[in-house]
């Protein structure tokens, strides 16, 4: 089986060529990963201001309910 080798007749100018295109890619890629965490930071700033909500209300028994006969 013939081995793979490592391509040694590549330029500089090809390898900054593709480093640039993997920047590129993985600027989308941060972008929209920001985008989601500020719209995560916008709601969680939007319910933490909401005022008008009713109480949240637990119902504690301190023994267990008798049994209506």
């Amino acid at each position: 089986m013939r081995r793979l080798s490592l391509r040694k007749d590549f330029s500089v100018k090809q390898l900054l060529q593709r480093v640039d295109r993997i920047a590129g890619d993985l600027n989308v890629l941060l972008i929209v990963i920001a985008i989601g965490l500020a719209t995560l930071d916008l709601t969680f700033l939007v319910t933490q201001n909401v005022n008008h909500l009713p109480p949240v209300t637990r119902v504690v028994y301190d023994s267990a309910p008798t049994a209506a006969r």
